[in-house]
Formats: C-alpha cells, structure tokens, sequence
C-alpha cells in the first residue's frame, strides 16, 4: 500500500493547485476588464460609460490597463504570425465583438492569456505529480487534464460571459423595436428615433442602450449608413438584429416607409417571442419527470406504503 504524503508534500501540492486556479481567473479577470481605446465602438462605448466611473475606478482600470499590456503584445505577436489562421482569429473577434468587447484589444489578449495558461497550467500539472509523488500514468492524467483546462478554459470563460450579454440583447430587442416604431410614426428620422430608443432604455436594459448609441454614432460618421447596419449585426451576432439590419438596409436602398417596416418587424419580434415561452410552457412536464421520479414518488410511497410495512413487521415479528 502506498505511503501517504506528508505535510509539506501536501501543502506544496496545495499551493501549486491554487497557483493554476489564480492564473485561470487572473486571465478572466483580465479579459473581462479589456480596455477599449482604438476602435470606433470602443470609443463610443467609453463615451457611453463616461459618467459611471469615478477616480478610483479610473486608477483601477488603469492598473488593469497595465497588466493586461504584456498579454496584449504576447497575443499581436501570435496574431501576426503564422501560428493562428485567420480564420479562427475571425472567430475570435466575432465571439469577443457578441460578448460586447472591443474585438481588436480583446482578441489580441486573449490569445496572450491562453498562451501563458498553455504554458504555466501543464508546467504546474508537472510539479504537482512530483510534489505528489505519482506514477507515470497518474501524473500524465494530472498533466494531460491541466493542458486541457488550458486549451478549453479561456473558450469557455468567453462563452460564459457571451451568454448574460447577448441574453440581454435577446429580452430587450422586441421593447426597443416597439420605442423605434412609436419613433418612427412620430416623423423622426432613422438615427434620430435610434438616438432617442437609446436614451429610453438606459435605465432598463444598459446592453441594448450601448449596442443602440453605437449604431447611431456610427450611422452619422461612416460614408454608408448600410455599412454600419453590417457591423451592427455582426457585432451582436444575433437573429433578431440581422433581421433589424437587413429590414433598414431595405428600407434605405428601396425608400420604404420606415415605420410600416419596423412594425412588421416588432409584430414578428413579439410572435418569435410568445412562441418561444410556449415552447418553454411544453417542455416544462417533460423536465419534471425526473425530480417527479427522484424525489416526490419515493417520499409518497413511504408515506402511503411505510405504515402497512410497519404494522406487517410488528405482526410477523410478534411471538407466537
């Protein structure tokens, strides 16, 4: 039987385990706070954002803005090269730009941080099987799940913070449809009434005000207002604003009313999405089958069942 570590060996083991979990969430924590300068949606985002930060959350950001910087020149170096496709760095910016982050910084960083973790999580997969004393298979399973934490961790981490985003985009789409058509009735023009859809839904939904402040500013300073209906669809990389984009697109190359338009668009919206609660309504028997099965039939039959067993042991169990 093999002998069981002692202290030391187990406090190392611990300090190189929390050393890998610190740099998985260093690397998140550093994605998440991606500083936005270069890039016309990233200004405008900062603008859009101006009035929320105060002096220690600008000292903070800048102390972010620091440590991100060598993951920053680490990830343009694998970008430049010939490492990474460019295929999936085009993957990688439409997934950061759906996330709401500046694709241009972001993706630079995060490529520099799945580098370090490709590097530090399999290394520290090594020490903890020396420190541990394991064998040679048990220490190439430590290693081979540490180089998998490190390939998939950051994939994940950026689908997870994808997901709240789009999310509200998602729910807040068929409301800012409805403001645009009440807009559009009222004669404002088409980056007026996105403008004013802007500053209604700051107070309720900031995801779909920011992604609404980010198309009207670029409607005003790109040559081609379709151009900017583009990178509002690719940015969001959601149906409804593809549909949204390609419904003004139309509107603006053939001269269709733009209220009776947004109108047919917000009824489809609000169809999708009573549709889509039904689906959830159907499904719901169907889920509960299985806490149905686990936990309310067991604790039924003890109740109408345990009493009989009970009084039938007590009986059998009598002396004759």
């Amino acid at each position: 039987m093999p002998a069981l570590p002692d202290l030391p060996t187990l406090l190392l083991a611990a300090g190189v385990a929390g050393l890998a979990i610190g740099l998985a969430v260093l690397a998140a924590a550093l994605l998440a706070h991606v500083a936005e300068e270069s890039d016309l949606s990233s200004r405008l985002r900062d603008v859009v954002r101006a009035g929320e930060h105060t002096g220690s959350a600008r000292s903070a950001g800048s102390f972010a803005a620091g440590l991100l910087q060598p993951f920053l020149r680490l990830g343009e170096i694998l970008r430049d090269s010939a490492i990474i496709s460019g295929k999936e760095v085009d993957g990688f910016q439409r997934a950061m730009m759906a996330a709401g982050f500046d694709a241009r910084r972001a993706v630079p960083i995060f490529l520099g941080a799945k580098a370090v973790l490709l590097g530090a999580l399999p290394l520290a997969g090594c020490v903890l099987a020396v420190a541990m004393d394991l064998d040679r298979l048990d220490g190439g399973k430590v290693v081979a799940g540490s180089l998998a934490i490190a390939v998939l961790g950051p994939n994940w981490m950026i689908n997870r913070l994808r997901g709240p985003f789009q999310n509200r985009l998602r729910q807040g789409l068929p409301d800012a449809l409805d403001l645009l058509v009440v807009a559009a009735e009222a004669g404002l023009g088409l980056e007026t009434a996105v403008d004013r859809v802007a500053r209604e839904m700051a107070g309720s939904n900031r995801a779909i005000a920011m992604e609404m402040n980010i198309l009207v500013q670029e409607l005003r300073m790109l040559p081609d207002r379709r151009m900017a209906l583009e990178r509002m669809a690719e940015r969001t990389d959601i149906e409804g604003f593809k549909r949204l984009g390609s419904t003004l697109s139309q509107t603006l190359r053939y001269g269709t009313p733009l209220a009776q338009a947004l109108r047919v668009l917000a009824s489809d919206m609000r169809q999708e999405r009573m549709l889509r609660i039904e689906e959830k309504a159907i499904r719901l028997p169907a889920l509960l089958i299985g806490p149905l099965i686990l936990f309310i039939l067991p604790a039924l039959f003890i109740a109408l069942i345990g009493p009989s067993v009970l009084e039938l042991g007590k009986t059998l169990g009598a002396p004759q």
